[in-house]
C-alpha cells in the first residue's frame, strides 16, 4: 500500500456501515497526523459526499482538483477512524489552504477553539 498521508483523499469502503453511519464505497479525507499513519494500523478520516441531507451540517467543498470524481462536500460531523484495509486506492490530495478550512470546520464540531 501507497503511504498514507494527512490531507491525501482515499477511496475507502464504509460498508457495512450500521443505521445512519455514511456508508459504501467513497472518497475519504485522511485527517490523522503521520506519525499515527506511519505506525497505527487505522486512520483518522473524514467522508466526502455529493448528497449532503442534513442543513446546518458542518461541511467543507471539496473540488475535482483533489481526485474526487464531481464537486462535493467534506462532511465534518462524520469524523471516524478506520482500518487501512478499508481504503482501496489513493485519488489526491487537497491543498494547505483547503486543510485550513477542513481544520476549522472540525474544530467548530468538537467544540474546539481556535488557540491563538
Amino acid at each position: 500500500m501507497a503511504r498514507i498521508k494527512r490531507g491525501q483523499v482515499w477511496v475507502a469502503n464504509l460498508d457495512p456501515g450500521f443505521e445512519s453511519e455514511i456508508r459504501k464505497k467513497r472518497p475519504v479525507l485522511i485527517i490523522s497526523n503521520d506519525t499515527i499513519n506511519a505506525y497505527w494500523p487505522k486512520v483518522i478520516a473524514v467522508p466526502i459526499t455529493t448528497k449532503v441531507f442534513y442543513p446546518g451540517v458542518e461541511k467543507v467543498s471539496i473540488g475535482k482538483e483533489a481526485g474526487v470524481k464531481v464537486d462535493s462536500e467534506l462532511l465534518a460531523t462524520e469524523i471516524r477512524s478506520i482500518d487501512k484495509k478499508r481504503l482501496v486506492k489513493k485519488a489526491g490530495k487537497i491543498t494547505k489552504e483547503k486543510l485550513f478550512e477542513v481544520e476549522a470546520a472540525l474544530r467548530a464540531v468538537l467544540g474546539i477553539e481556535e488557540i491563538n
